[in-house]
């Protein structure tokens, strides 16, 4: 099943300007005032207000760095990233070894994906201040969308240490570990970050989603509780596909009927399905649900194998030879399809067709005995009588003791009247199988042709000891009993 991806929680940390006021051409004490009143509004939660009040201070002091500093701040806070970047520049260049302004630059550039810029300035604060959290986790978080998933790691490792509680670095670094395909430890980082945080649906699936991934029961209870009432796709895929996993295949097959109208277009989806309904027995269900799969991609191999199977099961032989035809010329190479391809003609009286097949698995693998069997057979009721007699030949060569063959050897040498060789590969045949009522019988109607009446009733009353209700065996020995 295709997993989710992990949900990325970026957080973007702005350190709170310094107000330090330089020298202003107002007096300095009225500066401060204006300074400090627009700051209290901003702590008051009036954004708007405060920002229009150092917009204002900018105008009337352009040069000033509290202005600068604080106005590009609030911008950023307004989400105003664009006009916050060249006010927090210039404040820049006057103090440049100053965090804060440096973190703010750098959540600014990090707002207008500007992700080399915002790097070189968190790498700044890091330079200055090794041990402030924000700066590590956003360069962790730029990484991530730059896909430089070893960087991220090292950078959300890092935060982790400085900030051990942090739920969302252990999210994030779990997202990197999954990005490099690294699962266990991906489970480990989103298992703390669900555990630190038990009421976070994202956590929690994140964790059900890549334990889901690696196949472990340990996904049910991430991903129940990641679902709970709601109808997210993707868990409710990955919980039916745990349950199956877990043999609560009613508890699977619940989660995935709901599911047909939203992945009507999943293939993977519906083969699942029609997986689970073969298992509860819905045989029409799952027919319709393999068909659903093969009109969204009609050379999908193992719907086409399954619902072949389920044809051959039903008695749909014509219907399953078309099926596994398909699926041969699709997977040339499969062995079984061709053997199923052959077993379906035969029922579906489709001679040749199975002939060609098991040629095929023959060209291939010469030495499978039952497949040549199977063809050596076909071949001599379609009446190629020399072409069987060969591959029965072939089998004793490997296997010089099997019934079967030695009983098809025989037939073919019944059907030439060569009656002394028929009667000596029959009871080559009953001696290698005790209870082969067929070769027995076959014997029996050899003895007859050769004039053995006695003889012919004496091998059906032994066969009638191991097969009691055989018809043939016993119409053939009334027969003989009464002379007929």
């Amino acid at each position: 099943m295709k997993a989710a991806p992990a949900l990325l929680l970026a957080l973007l940390l702005s350190a709170v300007v310094s107000a330090v006021a330089q020298t202003p051409p107002a007096t300095e004490k009225q500066f401060e005032k204006r300074v400090a009143d627009a700051v209290a509004l901003y702590k008051a939660g009036k954004l708007d207000e405060a920002v229009k009040a150092f917009e204002s201070i900018h105008a009337n002091v352009p040069k000033s760095y509290d202005g600068l500093s604080w106005l590009g701040f609030l911008y950023l806070r307004a989400k105003r990233p664009t006009e916050a970047i060249p006010l927090l520049e210039q404040a820049l260049s006057d103090h440049p070894g100053d965090t804060d302004v440096l973190t703010n630059l750098g959540d600014a550039y990090l707002a207008t994906r500007e992700y080399d810029k915002a790097i070189d300035r968190y790498q700044a604060v890091v330079k200055q201040s090794p041990h402030m959290f924000e700066p590590h986790y956003n360069l962790g978080t730029i990484y991530l969308q730059k896909k430089q998933y070893a960087k991220a790691v090292w950078e959300f490792q890092t935060a982790g240490r400085l900030k051990p509680d942090d739920p969302f670095v252990q999210n994030n670094l779990g997202v990197a570990f999954e990005a490099q395909d690294n699962l266990p430890r991906a489970a480990s980082a989103f298992r703390k970050a669900a555990e630190m945080r038990p009421d976070n649906k994202t956590f929690a699936r994140n964790t059900g989603l890549v334990y889901s991934r690696m196949h472990l029961a340990d996904a049910v209870p991430f991903l129940e509780k990641a679902l709970g009432d709601g109808t997210d796709p993707a868990v409710a895929l990955a919980l039916g596909e745990a349950y199956s996993r877990a043999g609560r295949s009613a508890d699977a097959l619940k989660y995935y009927e709901g599911l047909r109208t939203v992945e009507a277009r999943n293939e993977t989806f519906w083969f699942n399905l029609a997986v689970l309904r073969a298992e509860a027995k819905d045989v029409t269900g799952a027919e319709q649900a393999y068909r659903r799969v093969l009109e969204l991609n009609s050379a999908d191999l193992d719907a086409l194998n399954n619902l072949g199977l389920l044809y051959y099961k039903e008695g749909k032989f014509a219907e399953a030879t078309t099926l596994f035809d398909k699926l041969s010329g699709l997977d040339p190479g499969s062995i079984a399809a061709k053997i199923n391809l052959a077993s379906a003609a035969v029922n579906a009286s489709q001679l040749p067709k199975a002939i060609d097949a098991w040629k095929d698995v023959l060209r291939t693998e010469p030495g499978k005995n039952d497949v040549r069997l199977d063809l050596a057979n076909a071949l001599w009721q379609g009446g190629q009588v020399d072409e069987a007699r060969y591959h029965y030949t072939e089998i004793l060569r490997r296997d010089k003791n099997n019934a079967e063959a030695l009983n098809g050897i025989g037939l073919c040498y019944l059907r030439a009247n060569k009656l002394a060789q028929a009667e000596a590969a029959f009871r080559s045949a009953t001696k290698a199988k005790s209870t082969y009522a067929a070769a027995y019988n076959n014997l029996a109607i050899t003895l007859e042709r050769e004039k053995q009446p006695a003889e012919a009733i004496k091998a059906l009353t032994e066969a009638l000891e191991f097969s009691p209700d055989n018809e043939e065996i016993k119409k053939n020995l009334a027969r003989l009993r009464t002379g007929g």
